[in-house]
């Protein structure tokens, strides 16, 4: 199958990096959130209205973590990575019995194979809306090759608060790369979730079964999630809030496997919008464990 992980990110930072060191005191890994800008900077009216993403940068090579010691606050930085997931372990409070849970939720990050630092000293984030706002068109973009691994049936078609159509399922993307720190050679495959919105939900819905094969074109989106878990103390179901990364497609190509046959035919709604901009404000209450 051809394999294809590549994220694009170009945005401010606006909290200081977090340095991870090991026992010696060494720095082994940095941690930052990078604010990113959707290229379409206007609303329906034409008004400026720039809507941002805040994916999470992880970086564990040694050359990479160099480079990253020396980003400040405020700085912009562009970067080359892949969109990786994992699984880790939190500490939960049950709102009921106040009792500790350890809850193991997935987690996504983005690990660069490079990173450069386009414009430094800036003194805040208002001096670099207008970097971010010029260079929107290249501020965040993903592509991406794989597999639907959502049972048919699980595959989520619905509306969001605003009433704007959404689909969402998860694909098992192979890398190109090996990247350090991973768990070993057989760690080679990041399973993300994807949140397509307007005319693309609509035809992901009608094209998509579990198998089929797909090269999506997008970007990375963030939002907040309500998570569900149960207290192993007194075996309430309690929810709490998470930060999650997506992937949100400005286009789906359709490659195996997939139900694409006459998909403008059986729209049901030919004149409706095209609205692919997500609602970035507002979360989700689902369990996408």
């Amino acid at each position: 199958m051809a394999k294809e992980n590549f994220v694009w990110l170009r945005g401010q930072i606006r909290r200081e990096p977090v340095v991870i060191r090991n026992k010696e005191e060494k720095p082994i890994g940095v941690v930052f959130t990078i604010y990113t800008i959707n290229r379409d900077v206007t609303d329906r009216t034409g008004h400026l209205a720039p809507k941002f993403d805040k994916p999470v940068v992880m970086i564990e090579d040694p050359l990479l973590v160099k480079k990253a010691l020396t980003i400040k606050n405020h700085d912009i930085v562009e970067l080359k990575g892949v969109f990786r997931t994992g699984t880790s372990v939190r500490k939960k409070i049950c709102p009921c019995c106040n009792a500790e849970n350890h809850v193991q939720v997935t987690t996504q990050v983005i690990t660069p194979s490079y990173i450069g630092i386009v414009k430094t000293g800036l003194t805040s984030d208002a001096e670099g809306l207008n970097e971010l706002i010029d260079t929107a068109e290249i501020s965040n973009f993903a592509k991406i090759i794989g597999r639907v691994c959502t049972p048919t049936d699980k595959i989520h078609y619905g509306t969001t608060e605003r009433n704007d159509i959404f689909t969402r399922y998860q694909l098992a993307v192979n890398r190109k790369m090996y990247i350090a720190g991973s768990d070993g050679y057989d760690d080679h495959t990041d399973y993300p979730w994807i949140i397509s919105y307007g005319k693309q939900a609509y035809n992901d819905h009608i094209a998509l079964q579990q198998g089929s094969l797909v090269y999506l074109d997008g970007f990375v989106h963030t939002m907040l999630m309500k998570v569900h878990a149960k207290c192993t103390e007194c075996g309430e179901d309690f929810a709490f809030d998470s930060q999650r990364m997506m992937l949100t497609p400005f286009s789906v190509e359709y490659l195996q496997n997939c139900n694409n046959s006459d998909i403008d035919q059986t729209r049901e709604n030919k004149d409706e919008e095209d609205n692919t901009t997500p609602d970035h404000d507002r979360g989700m209450d689902c369990s996408i464990e």
